[in-house]
């Protein structure tokens, strides 16, 4: 039997509290033979890599993973998100690639009801231009029923943290969640992490610029590890990305795709409008996430513009949203 891995104690505390959850959910699945998870555990599926396509894009280009976040550990309240369907249908208007909903309710405010709101709120964009989103599930996941749970809840991703799972656990549970049909983040926070993440084969690598035993937040972690990761390998920064100017030195240092949560939660929140219609009017949080896209660089302009604007192409896309 493998050792348990060393964890911070934040994390640990987490995990704690996921192994009770963890096993509320195998005595309600055992309980009915025909449940749709019991399902999902036995049934082997082909990998249907939306998540991973999402983010696989020619060169040059940046993937937003636009999150759906109440509250956290470290910052507290961010936003209220009465209605994260709402919110998910502003994140695709503004281009995002895909969706990450917090479903840990205790530490985030999230629940499962809320992913599986956004990914029927998502499946209203086939045929569309853009089309549907694909769904991670950011969770603290260690068992392979709650990847279950998040292939039935309509899911394309799970998350996988090494810090949490040590290097045997990561690769059992990669295993299973390409064996259910899904992509796996698989999270790191150092070089140690990342040659594990490597080592098990994970092909989409999260880099979270977050100190799990500080919560300090720097965007050095990025760009320490993104050198160290293979071409192959699909990069995600995590944590800390606040304007544009973040996120064009993040694709210019070989970023597939940033996630960004409380930046686009608190634009929303700040400019959103009460309303029961489908469609939505002018939101910050869509004019930021095409600035994140935009193709402009820190070499054009000073910063407070670029901020806004962008510059050459930046410009052009980024206005575009704005022209009357």
């Amino acid at each position: 039997m493998c050792a348990a891995p060393q964890v911070p104690d934040v994390l640990a505390k987490i995990l704690d509290r996921k192994k009770d959850e963890v096993e509320a959910l195998k005595s309600q699945v055992s309980a009915d033979s025909a449940h749709p998870i019991a399902k999902a555990l036995e049934t082997e599926v082909a990998r249907k890599k939306a998540f991973y396509n999402s983010l696989n894009l020619p060169k040059g280009s940046l993937t937003v993973i636009a999150e759906i976040k109440r509250k956290s550990p470290s910052r507290g309240v961010i936003g209220t998100i009465k209605d994260p369907a709402v919110l998910s249908r502003v994140y695709n208007e503004g281009g995002a690639g895909a969706i990450s909903v917090l479903t840990d309710f205790e530490g985030f405010g999230g629940t499962m009801e809320d992913l599986i709101k956004v990914v029927k709120t998502q499946q209203r964009f086939k045929g569309n231009y853009p089309g549907p989103c694909p769904v991670l599930r950011k969770d603290f996941i260690i068992d392979e029923i709650q990847i279950a749970e998040a292939a039935v809840g309509g899911a394309s991703a799970v998350l996988l943290i090494v810090a949490a799972l040590g290097k045997d656990r990561t690769k059992q549970l990669l295993d299973a969640t390409h064996a259910m049909g899904l992509d796996a983040l698989v999270e790191v926070h150092d070089e140690d992490e990342l040659q594990i993440a490597l080592d098990v084969g994970a092909d989409i690598v999260g880099v979270n610029n977050r100190d799990l035993r500080t919560f300090n937040v720097s965007l050095d972690t990025s760009f320490r590890l993104a050198p160290l990761i293979p071409e192959d390998v699909i990069k995600i920064a995590e944590s800390g990305i606040t304007d544009c100017l973040d996120a064009w030195k993040l694709r210019d240092a070989g970023f597939n795709a940033i996630l960004v949560g409380e930046t686009l939660v608190t634009a929303y929140e700040g400019s959103a409008m009460d309303s029961t219609s489908y469609s939505i009017g002018y939101n910050q949080a869509k004019g930021i996430i095409k600035a994140f896209k935009a193709k402009g660089s820190v070499e054009f302009g000073n910063s407070s513009m670029a901020a806004f604007f962008g510059k050459g192409e930046g410009a052009k896309e980024t206005l575009g949203e704005l022209s009357i």
